[in-house]
Parts: structure tokens; C-alpha cells; sequence
């Protein structure tokens, strides 16, 4: 029989769709790309008959190295295990295929992709790595039918003492047209049983209990760019733009589902009532804070499968709204104004207060959740006029913020032209309500909304409120929002800023009747008591950036895709006793009505299969043409962007005199050292420009041994780097990150005792 030439190609490819989904579950690209590039080297070197197998002892030592390297993470718990494992895994796979020399290398190889793809399902939920895993089980078994057979056919070969040249061509010619036929054969035979076999058994023998693989935790670098429930004006900038989906929201009323909005649905996080100002002694943060009500004002709940009241003010057709939320890593539960209740399938502790109507988790909140919530719609109202306590008077407001606030021309004025803003300190609140319109109609007239606020940092040491007012006047949602609250805080009238998301009315996906929420909408508003009640502003200025939908049939495309995704992680991966009771359920009704209608649209499917395949015509090749553009774009985009980062990094380490390719190379070498002199940075020790890098370490004698230490050996790698030519390879730099990072905790944990000069 001649040689199985069919199982080196399936075994390369079982490889790259392994590391792939790898990758894809710990967002690994510099480890796909080595490892795509060695497999697809090694494919390179077999196949032009330049291969040679490493050496035993060198294949050892290289297993041995990335052993310690595991070991070293796992300590240091700069990732988690299993994912630092697959790591390890990966590199065994590269060691192996330049080592293989017989059918046992071949087998290990099999081994080793399928481990790995068990730790990356282990990590991931993801519905591109559930379609890969699909693809991957049926090559694996194509690939080790394939294996068997070589195995045996070697055999056969040594024993008989065949080789290909001795076999006869009629031989030959027959194995090589109808082997392939007949692998085929036996895989999808083998591959049907199987997959019948395995969904009978997730169907009817579901995990019950705790999940034995519960969907991944939150990891550093997926924390939700969007939400923070504080909001601090240090970081001028830091809310950035992103389309990931942060939550989906099915919203009924009277138990009719609403499909869409006149205006855009407020989910509130969490309220913020007192605004610290300036603290000279620490630099100060201007941020915004929650006075949490006192013991025994808040009420904590364990929330499971049954209802749990929070609010006795039930009303007229509560609002229900079944909340999917992806992990955001803060404490916060959103819902629509007026809590009064909530259930959860799962056991979630929360703690609900009545002051300002929040509902919130104990825990942070590191894995997906589902919960219901139903509200009236209305804001938790108070029988006292300052909202229960005198909390938001405890508001640091700059004379600048409480001087405008009072201008007839943003609070408003009376019918003889006085300010009205005199009033509520007065004691006369009846004006309260038009004065807070007055004020949100001011700043959205005449103020833009930016996310740009690098011309804020001009400031200096003023209060970034009174400068939004009176100078650059534009900003973010939190400026707008914080002006506002501030202004009436000023004006002894109680108000807070909310912060949550913004969801937009159009972004409904009707394949799954529920309201798409991304970390773009995150947003602040504010509360104002008008004397009787707690009502909601908008102040943002009309200019609100548009958010940055897909037109057309991307948009479509977007939605199929997002419920799908939806579908996998509710469907598969978190599939339990409960829904297979539902599932049941919903098949026999199914089946039920199918019967039914089926006789009636058999006749409809010719026409319907010609409209469908126009529209499909019509939108390929739109959606080609536009695809093909969105990519070169974004290459270019990427590029220039990152040699631009590349130069500033260059110019900030001094490396200006030196060729832009050397430039570039060494900027991409020592962004550890940008990183090191960004950390001191943010702790207001910074590198003079007559000091060398050698002269300003051995400056830092002020600080703790360890922190000292730490950073002079930095900065001899620098040197090493810098002047020596030493190559540090992607592990070691991040090693070199990690230890940044420490210096970056001890600075922080421990007073530097820095000397004045």
C-alpha cells in the first residue's frame, strides 16, 4: 500500500485549527502567530526534504525551559493556570514537530492539539471558538482514522519489505481512487453516530447543580472600558468608545413585549451625591462619590428563583425587564428607575437601598448573570424634601460653579428680570423644577460633547467643572451630568449624578425581541429633587456624538450573529435541568403546530427560495465590495497609527538621533522603560532632561530598597538593551511588564518620602 500522504496535511491542519481556537479563547496573537509560523515552517521543510529532527538533548532542554517559564507564571498568577498550561501545551506542539522521527511523535502531536483545545473550551464561551471545536472533533477523527491506517500500512511495509517504488502502478492507482473515497466514508459514518450519541446526551442528561465548567471568569484585559461606578475628572479621557455588547434587555409591560422605544431607555447603575473638589494634600482627585446610606437603612437580599420584593410601591403595569449582563467587575445591577423587585435563576446576593432606589451585587460581578427586574418607571420618591439626608451638601463646590450657576441666563430669571437662583436658599422651592430645565437646556444649547479632552490637561490645579464652564466648553457625559448637579447642589437644590448606560431605542435585534446595550452607551445623567419628587435630566448637549452603527446589511448581518452568540452561551453553554424540562416543552408545541401548517406553506417555498436568493445576490456583492475597503483602510490605519506610537515612544526614551529603523526597533524592544518612566510619572517623579537614564535611577535614592532596586535594574536592561544589542523576545517582555507593575503596587502602597528641593 502506498504512503498516506492525505494524513500529513489533515494532521497540519488539525494543528492550526487547535492553535487557533487556543488563541481565540485567551486572546493570544503574538502565540498564534509564532505558532502558525512554525507549523507552517516545519510543513515547508517536510515538504522540500530539507527537514532534520532537533536533537534529543536539545528538544529536552527547550521542554525543560518552558517548564520553568509555566511554573513561574503560575506562580506569580499573572494568568490563570489552565491558560497558562495551554501555553505550555503550544510550545510542546512547535518542540514536537521539529523533533518528530517516528509514528510516537505523530501520536503525541494528536494528544497535545486535542489537551489544548480541551483547556481553551475550559476558558471560553465564545460561539467562533464553539464552531472551531465542531470543525475541529470531525478533522481529529478523520485525521486519526488516517493515522491508524498509516500505522498499519508501515507496518505492512516493514514486515513485507514494500516500498512505494516496488509496488506495482495498477496497485497504486487503485488505493489512490478509492482510499479517499472510503476514509470519507468511515469518518462521516462514525462522525453521525457520534454526534447523535452526544446530543442525546446533553439533551437528556444535562448538568445539574454547580457547573462543572462555568463560563470564564473576568480577566484583567477584558475589564468593560465603558462603565465605572465612580467617576473620577483625573482621568480626563478615560472613557473610550467600543461596540462590544455589554448587555441584552427583554423589556415587557402588562405582559406585552416592547419592541421599541420613543426615547431612549436609562438603565441606572449607581448614584453619586458627593463631589470631593479639590484636596490639596493629595493631589486631588475631583471625583464623585456614593454616600452609602447608614446600617440598617440598606437591606440585603439572597436572591434565587423566587421573587424578591425590594418596594412595596408596585403600581399599574410594572415594567419587567430580563437583563443578560455581561461581566463589568464593578458591584453595580441595572434596571429602569423604580425598582420594586428582582429574581435571579441563580442565587445572587444583593443589597438595595431605599434612599436612592440601587440595586446592587455583594460581589463584583466577574462571571455573565441573568436576572429580572420590574420597576414602575418612576424614580424611588422621598417624603423629605432634601432625599432623606443632607448627603449631597457635603459637596465640594468651586465659588466659580455656585457664581455661574446663579446667571440669569442659565438658571433663569423671574417676570421683574431677578435671578431665580436665589430662590431655594430662601426656602421657596417652587421654582425648583423650572431652575433645573433652565440649567439642562443651558449646557445642551451651548456646550459640545467631546470624548477629546487633551486640551484639558491645561487646566493646572483648577477645578475641571468650573474650567468645562468657562473655558473649552465641551467634554463627555460626566461634565455635563457632574455641571449640572453641582449647579443645583449650589443652589440648595438636592440633586445627584447617575451613572449607567444610555441604551439607544433603535438598537433592537428582532431575532431575539431584546434591546442591545454596548459599552458605547455607557452614560451619565442627573437627579434633581423638584420639591416634591425625584425627576431625571439629560443635560448632554444635543450634539451627542452618533453612535457608529452598521449600516445596511452589516447591521443585519451584526444582529444574526449577536443571537446566535446570545443563543450558544444561554443554550449550550449554560444548559441545565431547567431548560430541558422547557425545551421539552417547547419541541412538543412545536412539533404540534408544525403539523398544522406545514400542508398550508408547502406550495409558498418555491417563491420564497427565488426572493431569498435575489436578496442574497444583491447583498454579496455589496457586502464584498464594502468588506474589501473596510480592510485595506483598516490596515492602513493600523500601521500608521502604530509607527506613530513607535516614534513617540522613541522620542520620549531619546532615541531621536538614531535611524527610523533602528528607531522603531528599539522602541518596540524597551517599552518597558517607557512604561517604568510612565509609573513615575503618574507619582510625580519625573526624569529631568539633562539626566541620563543611569543618573536619574541613582537619583531615586528616596525611595524603599525594594522599589530602588527593582528600578535599577531596569534601567541596566535598558542599557543592555539600548547599547549592548540584547534581544528580548515576547515572554521576557512580558516578564518585564509584570515587574513594572509591581513597582507601579509598591508606589502606590508605600510612601516614597520623597525629599523637597
Amino acid at each position: 500500500m502506498y504512503n498516506i500522504r492525505q494524513f500529513k496535511s489533515a494532521l497540519y491542519l488539525l494543528l492550526l485549527l487547535g492553535i487557533t481556537g487556543f488563541c481565540i479563547a485567551s486572546d493570544s496573537p503574538g502565540l498564534w502567530l509564532l505558532a502558525t509560523g512554525g507549523i507552517l515552517l516545519n510543513a515547508w521543510l517536510v515538504k522540500s526534504g530539507r527537514f532534520v529532527p532537533l536533537p534529543r538533548l536539545l528538544a529536552n532542554a527547550i521542554t525543560l525551559f518552558a517548564t520553568a517559564i509555566v511554573v513561574t507564571e503560575i506562580y506569580q498568577g499573572d494568568n490563570t493556570p489552565i491558560l497558562t498550561i495551554g501555553q505550555f501545551l503550544a510550545l510542546l506542539h512547535l518542540v514536537k514537530l521539529f523533533e518528530q522521527r517516528a509514528n510516537r511523535d505523530y501520536a503525541q502531536l494528536l494528544i497535545l492539539s486535542l489537551l489544548l483545545m480541551i483547556s481553551a473550551a475550559i476558558s471560553t464561551a465564545s460561539l467562533i471558538f464553539g464552531l472551531i471545536f465542531i470543525t475541529y472533533l470531525l478533522l481529529s477523527l478523520y485525521c486519526c482514522l488516517l493515522f491508524h491506517l498509516k500505522v498499519e500500512a508501515d507496518y505492512a511495509r516493514s514486515a513485507f519489505g514494500i516500498n512505494d517504488r516496488s509496488a506495482t502502478p495498477a496497485t497504486l492507482l487503485q488505493d489512490q481512487k478509492y482510499l479517499s473515497r472510503s476514509m470519507r466514508r468511515l469518518t462521516t459514518l462514525v462522525a453521525t453516530a457520534a454526534i447523535a450519541m452526544a446530543v442525546v446526551v446533553f439533551l437528556f442528561f444535562p448538568r445539574s447543580g454547580a457547573i462543572m465548567f462555568a463560563p470564564p471568569s473576568l480577566r484583567p484585559s477584558q475589564a468593560m472600558t465603558g462603565f465605572s461606578d465612580e467617576v473620577s475628572f483625573q482621568k480626563l479621557a478615560q472613557i473610550t468608545e467600543s461596540n462590544a455588547v455589554i448587555a441584552r434587555v427583554e423589556i415587557a409591560q402588562n405582559d406585552q413585549p416592547v419592541t421599541h422605544a420613543d426615547a431612549p431607555i436609562y438603565l441606572r447603575g449607581t448614584a453619586l451625591d458627593i463631589y470631593s473638589g479639590r484636596d490639596f494634600d493629595h493631589g486631588g482627585p475631583w471625583t464623585w462619590t456614593r454616600n452609602r446610606p447608614p446600617a440598617g437603612e440598606d437591606e440585603t437580599y439572597n436572591v434565587s428563583s423566587d421573587l424578591v420584593v425590594l418596594n412595596d410601591t408596585i403600581g399599574p403595569g410594572p415594567i419587567r425587564q430580563k437583563i443578560s449582563l455581561d461581566p463589568t467587575g464593578t458591584h453595580a445591577l441595572f434596571a429602569i428607575a423604580g425598582v420594586v423587585s428582582i429574581d435571579a435563576p441563580n442565587t445572587l446576593a444583593v443589597r438595595y437601598a431605599h434612599r436612592d432606589g440601587i440595586v446592587e451585587s455583594i460581589e463584583p460581578l466577574r462571571r455573565p448573570i441573568q436576572y429580572t427586574v420590574y420597576s414602575t418607571g418612576a424614580l424611588q420618591q422621598s417624603d423629605q424634601a432634601d432625599g432623606g439626608e443632607d448627603d449631597w451638601r457635603l459637596s465640594s463646590i468651586d465659588p466659580q460653579v455656585a457664581q455661574f450657576a446663579r446667571r440669569p441666563d442659565v438658571c433663569g430669571a423671574d417676570t421683574n428680570g431677578r435671578t431665580l437662583g436665589e430662590r431655594p436658599a430662601s426656602g421657596d422651592h417652587s421654582y425648583d423644577r423650572r431652575i433645573a430645565l433652565n440649567i439642562q437646556n443651558y449646557l445642551k444649547n451651548n456646550y459640545k460633547y467631546t470624548l477629546d479632552l487633551t486640551d484639558a490637561a491645561s487646566i493646572g490645579d483648577r477645578d475641571p467643572i468650573a474650567a468645562f464652564l468657562t473655558d473649552f466648553k465641551k467634554g463627555h457625559c460626566e461634565y455635563f451630568a457632574g455641571a449640572m448637579t453641582l449647579m443645583c447642589q449650589s443652589l440648595g437644590i438636592p440633586a445627584r449624578l447617575v451613572v449607567g448606560f444610555r441604551a439607544d431605542p433603535n438598537e433592537f435585534n428582532t431575532l431575539g425581541n431584546y434591546f442591545l446595550v454596548k459599552e458605547s452607551d455607557a452614560h451619565a445623567w442627573c437627579e434633581v429633587f423638584t420639591g416634591s419628587q425625584w425627576e431625571t435630566f439629560d443635560p448632554t448637549s444635543s450634539t451627542l456624538a452618533p453612535g457608529s452603527r452598521l449600516p445596511g446589511v452589516f447591521a443585519k448581518l451584526s444582529n444574526v450573529f449577536d443571537y446566535l452568540e446570545f443563543k450558544w452561551a444561554n443554550s449550550i453553554v449554560a444548559y441545565d435541568r431547567d431548560q430541558r424540562e422547557t425545551l421539552v416543552e417547547s419541541l412538543n408545541s412545536g412539533i404540534s403546530r408544525a403539523a398544522v401548517a406545514g400542508g398550508q406553506n408547502m406550495g409558498q417555498w418555491p417563491d420564497r427560495l427565488n426572493k431569498w436568493w435575489e436578496r442574497i445576490r444583491a447583498s454579496l456583492l455589496d457586502a464584498t465590495i464594502v468588506l474589501m475597503i473596510l480592510c485595506g483602510v483598516a490596515s492602513v490605519v493600523g500601521f500608521l497609527l502604530e509607527r506613530r506610537k513607535m516614534r513617540r515612544r522613541a522620542r520620549r526614551i531619546g532615541l531621536t538621533a538614531l535611524p527610523t529603523a533602528q528607531q522603531l526597533r528599539l522602541a518596540r524592544q524597551l517599552a518597558f522603560y517607557d512604561e517604568l518612566l510612565t509609573v513615575l510619572d503618574r507619582h510625580k517623579i519625573v526624569r529631568a532632561d539633562h539626566l541620563t537614564p543611569l543618573e536619574f535611577c541613582r537619583s531615586l535614592t528616596f525611595l524603599p530598597n525594594a522599589i530602588y532596586d527593582d528600578v535599577c535594574r531596569l534601567t541596566e536592561l535598558f542599557y543592555r538593551v539600548r547599547f549592548g544589542g540584547k534581544e528580548l523576545n515576547s515572554i521576557r517582555q512580558r516578564h518585564l511588564t509584570a515587574a513594572v507593575g509591581r513597582v507601579e503596587r509598591a508606589l502606590t502602597s508605600v510612601p516614597t518620602n520623597r525629599p523637597a528641593y
